[in-house]
């Protein structure tokens, strides 16, 4: 309806206005305060787990600097503090350790009630050159925008306080980065709460500024999927986790594998589908295989890969080592490896500890070198010839984990060619084996705390060390791509392929 007096304008405005700025009230268990002493059990107990049961801590923050890190904020804590600020202080901690695969996460009970209520930046973002840009079509911000404020908070003096609170690997900035742009709204929230309603300053493609009030929305809709996909990405082979298709016209398979956590019968009926068992013969030449939005997942597809892509088993033998033989705080442990903790669980853990980790040392105890990849056998092998064609890899820093693992080892071979951006960490080693879930007592705060670090044999540990697996051609979505609704790396790897079968017509 619209208003006659200059004054009810104001008074609407001023409502609306307070409206925006007031976080929306939660439940009893986000908004649940403990005191000083609490908090301060819950950080030093969080201190003694990674102290104790983290299989190599201290391989970017020295044991003293973290630990003075945990009792400067204890000294800073306020007499007492709520449950969202107790973990807002706890992952600045841990990405101290820089570690991917230690993680703490909200109580699983407070998490799933906050993931369903209309809270949390509803647009998909791109940071590019510093800068926030929305980078989805769905929305009255136009695509392209560069958002400027949310609620009167500058992003770009924002950007280096949320990417803090990003859980990253190594010394590496791409990972962090590409981890607040699939989560942004998440640590939006954790940083500065939630709201029902977001007063968002832009400036639009034409450079026009703007100011517009959008909706929040529920925290279990983005996360299902990225926080959707952006508007570039709208080919089905971004929205399914895995996706084989081809480009005719270029003699191009390309295999998209948005995780590893699938089933190793679906690649090998989908591969054998496009090989001529009788010619033996593929019918492409050329691979592109996308793992920029690939976290890791099961080794035992990258084990039926590598024999696809070269006729031969997987070799890529690892130094492991553990600080510890036994799990540490039972009365504390939630699960190991997704499983439920349990009694016996915690005694065929530390069996499985004592029996590889024979030799100790002043830091632990080690293995002998080991091709751990000789236990991760799905029963499945490539039975056709190996593929001899030119193979694309594409990454960027949600390349992770095991996606980090397969493109450090593809990167090695002569007929590999990786485009886009550096991975997120994982070439010289990583600490991702055993992973323990711990509940700390007062806050109910989840923690996920690796036991066994793995070192590569394979790679140069001194030019590598603290990074990931660098590009051949360094490819990274510019603004101009943005708003062309270009995916740059896939572009690019599809010119070299047309160079290549124009130089092998002539």
């Amino acid at each position: 309806m619209n208003l006659k007096r200059r004054h009810n304008n104001l008074f609407c405005l001023l409502i609306s206005f307070l409206l925006i700025a007031t976080p929306l009230l939660s439940n009893d268990n986000i908004n649940r305060t403990l005191g000083k002493a609490q908090a301060a059990e819950d950080l030093r107990l969080y201190f003694k787990l990674i102290d104790e049961q983290h299989g190599n801590p201290y391989q970017y923050v020295s044991r003293s600097a973290f630990f003075n890190a945990i009792e400067e904020t204890i000294i800073q804590l306020p007499e007492s503090i709520d449950i969202k600020s107790f973990e807002l202080e706890l992952s600045k901690l841990n990405n101290l350790i820089r570690c991917g695969h230690t993680t703490v996460n909200l109580p699983t009970e407070v998490f799933k009630y906050e993931s369903n209520l209309d809270q949390f930046f509803p647009i998909p973002v791109s940071i590019i050159d510093g800068e926030i840009y929305v980078d989805f079509d769905q929305t009255k911000i136009p695509h392209g925008s560069k958002i400027i404020s949310i609620n009167n908070i500058e992003l770009k003096h924002s950007i280096r306080d949320l990417t803090q609170l990003t859980v990253t690997d190594g010394l590496g900035d791409t990972k962090p980065l590409g981890d607040l742009e699939s989560r942004f709204g998440y640590y939006f929230y954790l940083q500065f709460g939630g709201f029902k309603n977001f007063n968002v300053k832009y400036q639009s493609p034409e450079g026009a500024l703007n100011e517009l009030s959008i909706a929040g929305v529920a925290g279990h809709k983005m996360m299902a999927n990225h926080y959707f996909r952006p508007l570039y990405q709208s080919h089905e082979r971004y929205y399914h986790f895995t996706h084989l298709d081809a480009i005719d016209s270029l003699h191009t398979m390309v295999l998209t594998l948005n995780t590893f956590q699938a089933n190793p019968d679906w690649f090998y009926q989908r591969i054998s589908s496009r090989y001529d068992e009788e010619a033996k013969v593929f019918d492409f030449s050329h691979l592109v295989l996308d793992l920029r939005q690939n976290e890791g997942g099961d080794r035992r597809i990258l084990n039926f890969l590598y024999e696809f892509l070269t006729g031969k088993e997987l070799v890529d033998p690892s130094q492991s080592s553990t600080r510890t033989l036994s799990i540490k705080s039972p009365e504390l442990l939630e699960g190991i490896n997704g499983s439920l903790s349990s009694r016996g669980l915690i005694l065929q853990a530390e069996r499985y500890l004592a029996e590889h980790f024979v030799l100790q040392s002043e830091e632990g105890y080690k293995a002998e070198e080991q091709n751990w990849h000789e236990t991760f056998d799905a029963g499945i092998h490539w039975a056709g010839e190996a593929f001899e064609g030119q193979i694309y890899v594409l990454t960027s820093g949600k390349t992770f984990s095991a996606a980090a693992d397969f493109t450090r080892i593809l990167g090695a071979m002569d007929n590999v060619s990786i485009v886009g951006e550096e991975t997120g960490g994982a070439n010289v080693g990583r600490t991702a084996n055993m992973l323990l879930n711990y509940s700390l007592p007062n806050t109910g705060t989840m923690v996920q705390i690796p036991v066994i670090y793995e070192e590569f044999v394979n790679t140069n540990k001194i030019e590598n060390a603290g990074r990931g697996t660098f590009p051949d051609y360094y490819v990274k979505q510019s603004y101009t791509d943005l708003l062309g609704q270009k995916d740059a790396p896939f572009d690019f790897a599809l010119g070299l392929i047309q160079n290549n079968l124009q130089q092998g017509s002539n």
